[in-house]
Parts: C-alpha cells; sequence; structure tokens
C-alpha cells in the first residue's frame, strides 16, 4: 500500500504543487467558497425536487460522477477555447437539487477531473466557476416566469460571470500572461464561447422541457 502511495504521490505533487506560488488564487477560492457556504448556511433552500437526505446524496453524487465524466471529455481547439456539455449538467442539477447542491457538483466535479485526468496544475479559478455555473442558473430558475426567459437569462449572466470573466481570467493567467492582454485574450475566446454557451443553453431548454413532463408532478416542490 506504501509503494501504491508512493507512486502515486508525484501526481498530488504535481496537480496541488502550484500551492505555493499560486497562493492567492487558493485563497479566493476559500474566501469565496466560505461566504457562499455562509449564506446557504443562513438562507434555507427548497431544491426542485422531494427527496430524503439519503436520495440527495444519492444523486447529487451521481450528478458529481456524471460532471467529472463530461469534463473529462472537454474539448480544446486551441488554448483559449474550451468545448463541453459540463455546463448543461451543471444548469440540470441547479433545476432540480438547488444551489448549494449545483454548486457542489460542478466544484467537485472539475476537482475529480483535475484529479483523475490533470491537464496541469489546478486552476482554483476554474474550480470556482464551474460551481457557480450550477449555483447562478439554480437561483435564477426559481424565480416566476417563462422557463425558456429563465435559461435565456441564465446563460447570459453564467456567461459574463463564469465563462467571460473567471474562466477566461483563469485561463489567461496559465496561458496568456505575457503574451496578450486580458481584454485581447478575452475578445480572442468570447465569440466561440457564445457558440458554445448557446449550444449548452439549448440542450438544457430541451433536457428541463422532458423533465418536467416525465417526473411526477407529487415529487416536485412549486415554485
Amino acid at each position: 500500500m506504501s509503494n501504491l502511495f508512493l507512486t502515486n504521490s508525484f501526481a498530488f505533487a504535481e496537480i496541488f504543487g502550484n500551492f505555493i506560488s499560486k497562493w492567492y488564487l487558493y485563497l479566493v477560492l476559500i474566501l469565496s467558497l466560505a461566504i457562499i457556504f455562509t449564506v446557504f448556511a443562513l438562507r434555507k433552500e427548497q431544491p426542485r425536487m422531494k427527496l430524503s437526505k439519503t436520495q440527495t446524496i444519492c444523486h447529487v453524487s451521481v450528478f458529481t460522477a456524471l460532471c467529472a465524466v463530461v469534463n473529462a471529455f472537454t474539448f480544446f481547439p486551441a488554448s483559449y477555447i474550451s468545448i463541453s456539455l459540463m455546463a448543461t449538467v451543471c444548469f440540470v442539477a441547479g433545476f432540480l437539487y438547488g444551489a448549494k447542491n449545483a454548486f457542489v457538483i460542478g466544484f467537485m466535479g472539475d476537482l475529480i477531473t483535475a484529479i483523475i485526468l490533470p491537464a496541469g496544475p489546478y486552476n482554483p479559478l476554474i474550480g470556482l466557476a464551474s460551481g457557480l455555473m450550477g449555483m447562478i442558473p439554480a437561483i435564477i430558475l426559481k424565480r416566476t416566469g417563462n422557463i425558456y426567459m429563465k435559461i435565456a437569462l441564465s446563460t447570459i449572466i453564467t456567461l459574463i460571470i463564469c465563462t467571460s470573466g473567471i474562466n477566461t481570467f483563469g485561463l489567461w493567467l496559465v496561458y496568456g500572461i505575457g503574451k496578450k492582454t486580458f481584454f485581447a485574450y478575452l475578445i480572442a475566446r468570447l465569440p466561440f464561447q457564445i457558440l458554445v454557451a448557446s449550444g449548452n443553453a439549448f440542450l438544457s431548454a430541451i433536457i428541463i422541457r422532458i423533465l418536467i413532463r416525465i417526473v411526477p408532478k407529487n415529487k416536485l416542490n412549486p415554485f
């Protein structure tokens, strides 16, 4: 067992070896997590699905694994472009399980992928954005209004905050800093990511409409 640990320990050192050099990114992550979970602790949330605690843990675990698998198949045509359906998984998780659980699913899905299939040192900002990608739609979808308008609004806000803001800044720190300015990096990345976000929004709308029809009414909490 000790030989196995020693064999794999180098991977963790490679993945999280930037904890000292990029300490400020981890500090941002820790502070953000503290704020987010303090808010959740003070505010009682009612998820869309009526589930027991055990069922919730099982559902969240399955969605986290699904999120990790989908994230593992993210395609990078270039260092500043990423094509992934992870946003769809996070979006649906937010619709079904609420903001807190959706944040955990997105964040842990990204973290698991970073550990199992590392593509370099772990980037805390990407993990934070992945969690928010589920949390933000969950908050918006609980409001009254047309479902398609709420999906569109969720897509726009996550595109601005998560994709264009946090994700782009995190990728720029790794691939773009010293080569081009952040705004030049953003402009180069944004058109492609708008297309990806639109595709995820379209797929999310289809899945949510199907879920609304097939899930028994007695299993859903009214919003």
